[in-house]
């Protein structure tokens, strides 16, 4: 469903752990846009609804609500270097990964936490 990298997994863990945050969780979503594009968004909670897809990946637990679960399958969370300095999160579909010398996302799906409020 979501695949996390390494990198990714590695500032998760780190914003998760500093300072301690017991009971927080991280938080995924997903939705189709006017457009069709898809917008991500991912930020911390701490509540948990008893109707929500839990999902790990990479040592990472991601909450996913019902209306999110089918445009955010097969999406992958990275965390690259758009430009020197400047490194963020990503969101791009599995069939689509952005080339290593350009990590910005395609336009038809990709997010690089512009749209979303993922940060």
């Amino acid at each position: 469903m979501i695949e996390v990298t390494a990198a990714a997994a590695e500032q998760m863990k780190a914003a998760l752990s500093s300072p301690p945050a017991p009971g927080l969780a991280l938080r995924v979503a997903a939705r189709r846009g006017d457009d069709g594009e898809i917008e991500y968004g991912m930020g911390f909670d701490e509540r948990r609804e008893q109707d929500e897809e839990v999902v790990t990946d990479a040592g990472i637990t991601l909450l996913v609500s019902p209306p999110s679960l089918e445009p955010i399958a097969g999406t992958v969370i990275d965390f690259v270097e758009i430009s020197p300095g400047d490194r963020r999160f990503i969101f791009y579909r599995a069939d689509q990964k952005p080339a290593e010398s350009d990590p910005t996302p395609p336009a038809d799906g990709g997010c690089a936490c512009g749209k979303g409020g993922c940060g």
